[in-house]
Formats: C-alpha cells, sequence, structure tokens
C-alpha cells in the first residue's frame, strides 16, 4: 500500500508511484518519467505487460526490512536497474 511507502521512506517527498491513483491523498507524487504524461503513459504499458511484451531492467532486490537501505543506494544512484522490495 502507498500509506505503508510513506511510512517506510519517512517522508512522502521520497516516495513516486506510477500506479496508484490514491496518491494525491497521500501527499505522493504521481508520474510517468519526466514525461509529464502519467494519464497517458499507464494505459500504453497495459498492453505489453499483458502480452508478456514488458520487460523491466532489475538491479537488485531487497528484503522489505532493507528498505532504509535500498533508498539510501537509489539515492546515491548506485542502481542500473529498478530496486524491488520482497516481503
Amino acid at each position: 500500500m502507498l500509506a505503508d511507502s510513506v511510512t517506510l521512506a519517512g517522508d512522502s517527498a521520497r516516495v513516486i508511484t506510477i500506479a496508484d491513483m490514491s496518491a494525491a491523498r497521500h501527499g505522493v507524487r504521481f508520474s510517468a518519467g519526466d514525461s509529464g504524461r502519467a494519464g497517458e503513459s499507464l494505459p500504453e504499458l497495459v498492453g505489453p505487460a499483458a502480452a508478456g511484451r514488458l520487460t523491466v531492467p532489475v538491479w537488485r532486490t531487497y528484503p522489505l526490512a532493507e528498505a532504509a537501505q535500498a533508498h539510501t543506494d537509489l539515492e546515491a544512484r548506485r542502481n542500473h536497474g529498478k530496486a524491488v522490495l520482497t516481503p
């Protein structure tokens, strides 16, 4: 849940979503990158994702207990792909 992400991050300014339409309610930015086309971009991704043609490079997987380290690594721009939190 987005509220949980804000709690883990400690500040809504540290959380961005491309999928949760309740973002404004939590003080979180809704974004589709820097294009400013969030409303258009999400539907464009649904078709390729459903067809199994959308690939997302995963740089590293972190257990949820290491969420703070994931944020630290992302802020330091150490990543070369997405960071994934797992339960």
